[in-house]
């Protein structure tokens, strides 16, 4: 059976539309990192190949650090010698030099940690008057250090002198692994050509600035998967799709040496109307997500799963692509699942799924598993950035008898002519199989709005054929780089970010920047955040006791008081598909901590058969419950397990699972805390030795034990 890989390799064009310098660090970050190490890790396994697809906006990035100096704000700030940052400059280094994963990157760090601490791990934090010189120093130094993945600390063996050093860095240390960040970029893109020419990858391409195809072309079509949600005036401008993918073309042969061999549409997104632009434009494949095919076939519900696994042509206006559609599902556990696990646990389970898929396969069909992430994002959260999991994975796939890693040309070409064909295509992305990231919420539709007005004005403008050739060029270029997605997906109610206020301020820019160029005043409301105040946050704190109902049913109002954690978006570069939970509840009375977590529908049936619950709870002491979920359905007491029995014989007897719902009432004298002590809160699922999920992701849960008077301290009409 072919395994399919491929890698997707993008950000955002960060680059401000007036100064033109970066006012984000992703790209330099990410280049010590993730571009880099998954190039290296490749050299390393030549029997392993891939595809890998990198986004034309950061090519050009890539190449303007390197080969034109460009540098963003974050690295000025880090050169800035420690003694003379103002009192702004310390805050902001305060504020956005631990962006980092807390948990691999900031705690295994003894200095790092202890001044995140310091600082603070929620908002509002310290002054920056309670730091020291130093400690802003080591925090410049830090921070910066923390970002390199396993490749440079191979090649560039000074990166560990730094980390046994740890603290008390002086200036010279700083400009010196600042030189490291310059080494480590240079070589990405050499080594992914390298790869490339001796077979082992093939190199995809993404139209240029990662806009949402569909939408470019008729935003209207967005209606044909979300029938209810409120849409935007219609943006319809199918010239700026066919220019984002031709140019894309160009920029990777410019890149590159030769035309992509296919394409990953950004998120994923295809439409009928988008097959003729990339067939026209040379591209012999596209990749998707699985929920594209499976909408897209009549009596879908009678539909074998097993169809999923091989390549199709697309057969639609006319036009023909290949295709190729991503097992979504394994694609999470790599995203997200598998970097919370042993690398020997994380690999035997993916194997395991991929051995069950060969064997469900018909007699005589040759099987293909397409496998499509994010190559960057994941890994922050793997221990060493993901080496122990790529190393072990890539060799227990060289040495396996049966499956073969390939590139797409190669299954195409094996499979010649004989193709099933789909002859429809569902609109839609790899996001729930439809635009709803990036269209159907007030805000994004406002983004799109002020798009369309600025774009209608600017082909007003073309048409009157009044302004110089190259003043319009350039207002088009600001216009195709603010229909790149990324804009879009921190807006609305999905996503949010530390930077969503720096995301909002470059999509405006280029649009202010359209009508500066031609001389007209600037839209008062392009001159103000979209965001009407703040952007709303993931969750909420508890604000008065609840009392669930664990003799019938709860109501909407015994948990009215409760706080809550979203489970799904949140502050996140990458979505996962939700299988289990969609929402976290909490919230207490004086005696007792209740927990719920909710099902992506209510009253829609979970799939718990195998699955454990581990709750953590850490305060004076630490405990742990295990509940056996799927022993018997919408039952009101399971099996408990775990240290808490050692003071309790049924700690949890407030327990259950009625219509999807989970509900988990924990006494605090349990705990053996007391009002005012805080507790630290976190819920693992489990298969077998495997964790699914966590929640909340990649933090734990923090409360202070209320006494009598929250109620009164939290009063609110």
């Amino acid at each position: 059976m072919n395994l399919l890989f491929l890698w997707h390799m993008h950000q955002p064009d960060y680059r401000d539309a007036f100064s033109g310098q970066p006012i984000l660090p992703w790209i330099r970050l990410h280049g010590t990192r993730g571009y880099l190490d998954m190039a290296w890790i490749l050299s390393r396994h030549p029997g392993i190949k891939c595809a890998v697809n990198f986004v034309p906006v950061l090519l050009d990035q890539l190449e303007a650090f390197v080969d034109g100096g460009e540098r963003d704000i974050y690295w000025e700030l880090t050169r800035k010698p420690a003694r003379l940052l103002t009192e702004a400059d310390a805050r902001f280094l305060l504020g956005h030099f631990f962006s980092v994963n807390h948990d691999s990157c900031v705690r295994p760090r003894p200095r790092y940690w202890n001044l995140l601490q310091k600082r603070g791990l929620d908002a509002p934090f310290r002054s920056p008057q309670d730091f020291s010189e130093q400690e802003l120093r080591d925090v410049q130094v830090l921070f910066n250090l923390a970002w390199f993945g396993f490749a440079a600390r191979r090649e560039l063996p000074a990166l560990e002198a730094f980390e046994q050093k740890g603290r008390h860095f002086t200036e010279d240390d700083k400009l010196k692994i600042l030189d490291l960040q310059v080494a480590a970029l240079r070589r990405v893109l050499p080594l992914w050509r390298d790869l490339a020419a001796r077979g082992q990858v093939e190199l995809t391409t993404t139209p240029y600035f990662h806009p949402i195809l569909p939408l470019l072309i008729d935003s209207d079509v967005a209606a044909q998967a979300m029938p209810q949600a409120p849409l935007p005036p219609r943006f319809s401008f199918p010239e700026d799709a066919r220019i984002q993918v031709e140019r894309a073309f160009a920029r990777h042969v410019a890149a590159f040496g030769r035309p992509p061999a296919g394409v990953w549409p950004a998120e994923g997104s295809v439409s009928p109307d988008v097959v003729p632009i990339l067939a026209t434009s040379g591209a012999r494949f596209l990749m998707t997500d699985e929920a594209q095919l499976f909408r897209s076939l009549p009596e879908r519900a009678m539909v074998p799963r097993h169809i999923l696994y091989q390549p199709w042509a697309i057969e639609v206006q006319g036009a023909r692509v290949a295709a190729f559609f991503r097992d979504h599902a394994l694609s999470d556990l790599l995203g997200f699942t598998y970097a919370r696990n042993p690398a020997s646990v994380a690999v035997d389970d993916l194997v395991a799924r991929l051995e069950a898929i060969e064997r469900s396969l018909p007699p005589g069909q040759h099987g293909t598993v397409s496998i499509v992430l994010d190559g960057e994002n994941p890994w922050e959260a793997y221990p060493q950035s993901g080496l122990p999991f790529l190393e072990t994975l890539y060799e227990r796939l060289a040495a396996h008898p049966t499956l073969h890693t390939a590139l797409p040309s190669e299954i195409l070409d094996a499979a010649g002519e004989h193709l099933p064909a789909l002859h429809a295509l569902h609109a839609g992305s790899w996001i729930n199989g439809d635009f709803g990231v990036w269209i159907g919420h007030a805000i994004e539709n406002s983004g799109w709005r002020l798009l369309g007005e600025a774009r209608a004005f600017f082909e007003k403008a073309r048409r009157a054929d009044e302004h110089p050739a190259d003043v319009l060029e350039q207002c088009h270029e600001h216009l195709l780089r603010a229909e790149g997605s990324d804009w879009f997906w921190w807006y609305g109610d999905t996503f949010t970010s530390d930077n969503d206020a720096d995301f909002d301020h470059l999509f405006r820019a280029h649009l202010r920047k359209v009508y500066t160029l031609l001389g007209a005043q600037v839209p008062p409301a392009l001159t103000r955040s979209l965001y009407p105040s703040a952007p709303a946050a993931a969750g909420k704190e508890p604000r008065a006791f609840v009392s669930p109902n664990f003799q019938g049913e709860s109501t909407y109002y015994d948990w009215l008081g409760a706080g809550t954690v979203e489970l799904t978006g949140g502050n996140a570069s990458m979505y996962r598909t939700v299988t289990h939970f969609a929402r976290l509840r909490y919230g207490f009375d004086v005696d007792t901590l209740f927990l719920r977590l909710d099902p992506p529908e209510i009253g829609e049936r979970v799939e718990l058969e195998g699955l454990t619950l581990r709750i953590d709870l850490t305060g004076n002491e630490h405990y742990h419950a295990e509940i056996a979920l799927g022993a018997v359905p919408d039952a009101e007491i399971w099996r408990v397990g775990g240290d808490l029995k050692r003071y309790d014989a049924t700690p949890l007897r407030l327990l259950k699972l009625r219509h999807g719902v989970l509900e988990v009432g924990i006494p605090f004298r349990c705990l053996h805390v007391a009002a005012g002590d805080r507790l630290h809160v976190a819920m693992h699922l489990l298969r077998d030795r495997v964790e699914l999920d966590r929640y909340p992701a990649g933090r734990t849960l923090s409360l202070v034990v209320p006494d009598e008077s929250f109620e009164d301290a939290n009063w609110s009409v």
